[in-house]
């Protein structure tokens, strides 16, 4: 007689079956059925080579699930790959390392019972368990997984409470990916505009040649402002012409209980964001955040902006002078990493909407940082953004108003761009046409501690 855990995780693994039963599956028959979609790029990166263990972890809503989903299913048109050796488990519903355990053991003794020898293990949302790590070492030790590929996706609170850092030694040729929104030269691909993209040099080179993208990049500028790189703000905008309130209200409890799980202040993340969002695009110090926003001390103020960057929410800059030199000690400037992560927390925090350059100036700083250092300066005149490319020194400043073409050369700063809403010039480039062209991936592929 079958137990109730085998009875699960056959329920999880329809294609023990049939492999078309795979289109069965929630996840994948959401991901059909969708007017927009697209294969995540995290799929590329994954280590598929046994034995590795790969960490997937992003914020909410980011598509980690449907990642896995397509992920089995391309594994499945594979010949050579045994639909019994593709195991997928979602851990949501489990209350700690021991009902984990229970689950992958249920595995194990399915895989020997059918002579498999290697195996695709999927856990989704492993930060669910308490202390879900547990189970994982304990089998690493014991050599349960030896010619296994284990991929694991989870909250960003796996980053921020360093769970991760525990697996030295354990983790094979696996890889750390970090899925981050969708960036707008991918969210242009959505919607069938074929602009070429690269580098930054390729853009800085070739920008003047693509005018005639202007229009339709604008008006997808304009709605990436309402949606960012969110799937499912993304789906509702194309279905209902709108966010969603439910979109809104879930991605804004995913980070509340990432936050809860961490054992820190609800009212102190809140009126941290009610700050950033009230000084957006402008420069302020941890004293102003304590002060201004009654977010604590000085010390409470720094920790809450650390959390929200441990979380892969929020970007900072330190000033740089017009030598390079990092001025730490001067005031920062606060950007959350997309323009919907702005609307959910002005909606919840019941704070104002910045305005259309600021969200702009959010979204270039942004998608500059995924690929490069990025800083600001206020010498000579503020630059919103300065990156260090090569030896090099480049601004970029955000102006929706009328910009006149001037060559501004700052200390080692050779060259500082104007990124309008829809004039071209010599170092003058509309800002949708800049982002369209701009090469930024989704996920970026971290350290793994060794």
């Amino acid at each position: 007689m079958e137990s109730k855990s085998t009875e699960v995780i056959e329920e999880y693994n329809p294609w023990w079956v049939s492999k078309e039963r795979i289109n069965e599956v929630e996840v994948y028959r959401k991901y059909e059925e969708s007017e927009v979609r697209w294969v995540p790029d995290v799929i590329e990166k994954v280590s598929l080579s046994p034995y590795s263990l790969n960490f997937i972890f992003g914020p909410r809503q980011v598509g980690k699930s449907t990642a896995l989903i397509l992920l089995i299913k391309r594994l499945l048109k594979e010949e050579r790959v045994n639909p019994k050796s593709i195991f997928y488990f979602s851990c949501d519903k489990l209350a700690d390392y021991k009902e984990l355990d229970e689950i992958i053991g249920e595995y194990m003794k399915f895989k020997r019972a059918n002579d498999i020898s290697s195996s695709f293990i999927f856990l989704d949302e492993i930060t669910y368990p308490r202390e879900w790590y547990r189970a994982l070492k304990s089998r690493i030790d014991r050599g349960d997984f030896r010619n296994d590929v284990l991929v694991v996706t989870g909250s960003l609170s796996m980053s921020a409470k360093r769970e991760i850092e525990t697996f030295p030694g354990r983790r094979g040729g696996g890889k750390n990916l970090l899925m981050l929104p969708l960036p707008f030269s991918k969210y242009a691909e959505l919607f069938n505009v074929d602009i070429r993209k690269g580098d930054l040099g390729f853009v800085l080179s070739n920008y003047a040649r693509n005018s005639h993208f202007l229009r339709e990049l604008n008006d997808l500028l304009e709605k990436y402002l309402v949606t960012g790189g969110f799937p499912n703000a993304i789906r509702d905008y194309v279905k209902y012409g709108k966010v969603s309130e439910g979109t809104i209200s879930d991605f804004v409890s995913s980070v509340v209980s990432e936050v809860n799980k961490l054992r820190r202040s609800e009212t102190f993340l809140k009126l941290t964001i009610k700050g950033i969002i009230e000084r957006a695009s402008s420069d302020f110090s941890y004293h102003t955040l304590s002060k201004s926003f009654g977010v604590g001390t000085v010390k409470t103020a720094i920790s809450y902006v650390e959390l929200l960057q441990k979380l892969y929410l929020l970007e900072v800059l330190n000033q740089v002078d017009l030598q390079g030199n990092v001025l730490t000690r001067k005031e920062k400037k606060f950007y959350f990493v997309d323009p919907f992560i702005y609307r959910a927390f002005a909606a919840w925090t019941l704070t104002g909407l910045p305005d259309e350059s600021k969200l702009v100036e959010s979204v270039v700083v942004s998608h500059l940082s995924r690929v490069y250092d990025t800083f600001y300066t206020k010498e000579r005149g503020e630059v919103d953004a300065v990156i260090k490319s090569g030896g090099e020194m480049i601004g970029f400043e955000v102006k929706f108003g009328r910009v006149r073409a001037e060559k501004r050369v700052l200390g080692r700063m050779k060259r500082v761009y104007v990124l309008s809403k829809d004039e071209v010039g010599d170092n003058v480039i509309p800002v949708s046409i800049f982002l369209g062209m701009l090469d930024v991936p989704q996920t970026a592929e971290l350290k793994v501690l060794v």
